[in-house]
């Protein structure tokens, strides 16, 4: 009886410790069909506020500023290469050429039998020590070329501004000089960084040392004054720049011109137009050419 007595004690404990898994297994199936639906546990990285965690097409997860303003939607898979150019499989993309005294004399009709749907030209810069406005040499003769062989043309000024009122005085420069012209496409302000060299120290370069934040309002100043006298303002920016230098929101009323030497863009935000080369062979350009598409119909 004793020995009985044992035998249905030792059973019992074991089937309450069989009872006991089997509860516990039960509760962890739920656990895990609950953490399916409602997604991982591990939620990743934090994110600091004001940044975004995306997905960049060259490096991967990454954080960005996080601009409250209209993302890129340009579909990657359209981004073709053909005979040497890139093109974008979209009936309103064309592509165009951006040229300066650099590229040196242009055969406009050459350009246009190639294919190219617009020109945007060099109008002037500022110096980048005594800081003066200079007219590019070859913009008159490059906007009657391309003009003639029906191109539609857009311009770009290379700032070097300090203030907001040099990016003004900048801008002034700029419509003056195209007064009584035909202007498509975007006025465009293009501010880049000085870089120092041997024969250029950093104390020689008046804009070295200027800030994203400086830079964003001198941008806007020229963009202000430029929409005022009727053209379509524009902003030159790449990747640096754009995530880690510019204030988008602030510029948000103006379209970006982005520059990235790539078989696609990355840039997470939009912008209308895209400088993917500064060494494209186009026939009618002496030497190496820079080569954009605008997916936006300003012609």
């Amino acid at each position: 009886m004793e020995k009985l007595d044992k035998r249905k004690l030792f059973l019992l404990a074991i089937s309450a410790l069989a009872a006991l898994i089997v509860v516990i297994a039960a509760v962890l199936v739920i656990r895990g069909e609950a953490g399916t639906r409602e997604g991982p546990q591990d939620q990743g990285p934090l994110v600091p506020e004001g940044q975004r965690l995306v997905e960049d097409l060259y490096e991967g997860r990454r954080l960005i500023p996080d601009f409250d303003i209209p993302e890129n939607t340009y579909d990657t898979a359209k981004f073709v290469e053909d005979s040497g150019l890139i093109r974008y499989q979209d009936g309103a993309a064309v592509w165009g050429v951006d040229v300066s005294e650099f590229q040196g004399a242009i055969d406009w009709q050459q350009v246009k039998d190639a294919g190219a749907g617009f020109a945007i030209l060099r109008l002037g810069w500022r110096g980048s020590t005594e800081g003066g406005l200079n007219l590019d040499t070859t913009f008159q003769q490059n906007y009657e070329g391309a003009t003639a062989a029906g191109l539609p043309v857009g311009v770009y000024f290379f700032s070097q501004a300090v203030t907001e009122e040099e990016a003004r005085e900048e801008a002034a420069f700029t419509l003056d000089a195209l007064e009584g012209k035909t202007i498509a496409y975007p006025v465009v302000f293009d501010w880049e960084p000085p870089i120092p060299s041997e024969s250029l120290p950093a104390q020689d370069l008046r804009a070295y040392g200027m800030d994203g934040d400086q830079v964003s309002r001198f941008a806007l100043a020229f963009c202000e004054k430029v929409a005022g006298a009727g053209y379509t303002p524009c902003v030159y920016t790449n990747k640096t720049m754009a995530y880690g230098f510019f204030d988008l929101e602030l510029l948000d009323d103006y379209p970006l011109w982005y520059a990235e030497y790539q078989p696609a863009p990355s840039l997470y935000y939009h912008f209308d137009l895209w400088q993917y080369t500064d060494s494209a062979a186009v026939p009618g350009i002496p030497g190496e050419a820079d080569v954009n598409i605008c997916f936006v119909p300003y012609g």
